[in-house]
């Protein structure tokens, strides 16, 4: 997949990532006037986001990364919209990453969509992670050998108690899903529709949640 890096040769003060421009738009919207944030687009996982961020900081070095998106809930009482700024971030292969600044509980990077409430469960109480995402990781690793603080801020899109199908699961591992790609999935999988409703509604909230959480987290860096 193609990432976006576009307005590299501008120097930014604080540079945000997300994985997909639905969850980019609200903030993008918030600081269209603040030339010293770049929004960059990454693409979905581990691999598209070590490459961006790698192109990212080929040049000037920001005071501050940020990456930003949705999330999955991993224990009881996080629900839609609820916005997480973690301490630290942690993979499968026991990794672990410091954020700066004032976060608190953990976030768990995996290589793929975590579906069912089990698996959830399962993966929290192993890590003690709060929530998971599939792109943090790679980015805070790739902050850390290059000495530039990283953070995270997530929304959760999905509590603890939501269950991915297995076609919806397919259609989101793209992270290109087009109006024919999710007509021809719906043909195929009927009951689909009423997830689609549900992801449609979940993720325009986090959305919308996480972008003046954003603003704020930035705000700092970009008031000196």
């Amino acid at each position: 997949m193609a990432v976006d890096v576009s307005g590299a040769d501008t120097v930014a003060s604080v540079v945000v990532l997300f994985a997909l421009e639905r969850e980019a738009a609200p903030f993008r919207r918030a600081v269209r006037d603040n030339d010293r944030v770049r929004v960059v687009i990454t693409g979905i996982g581990r691999a598209a986001a070590a490459e961006t961020i790698e192109k990212v900081l080929s040049g000037p070095l920001p005071q501050l990364v940020v990456m930003a998106g949705f999330c999955g809930g991993l224990r009881p009482g996080l629900a839609v919209g609820d916005v997480v700024a973690p301490a630290e971030v942690v993979d499968e292969a026991s990794g672990r990453w410091a954020c700066a600044g004032n976060g608190s509980g953990r976030l768990l990077t995996t290589t793929r969509i975590v579906a069912t409430p089990s698996d959830k469960r399962s993966l929290g109480e192993r890590h003690r992670a709060d929530i998971v995402d599939m792109e943090s990781a790679a980015v805070a690793d790739v902050c850390a050998r290059v000495g530039v603080p990283f953070r995270a801020v997530r929304a959760v899109s999905d509590t603890v108690e939501t269950a991915l199908s297995p076609a919806l699961v397919r259609l989101l591992a793209s992270g290109n899903v087009s109006p024919f790609r999710a007509c021809l999935a719906l043909f195929r999988t009927p009951s689909l529709l009423g997830e689609f409703l549900r992801l449609a509604r979940d993720t325009a909230l986090a959305a919308r949640q996480l972008a003046p959480a954003l603003v704020e987290v930035i705000r700092p860096p970009c008031s000196g």
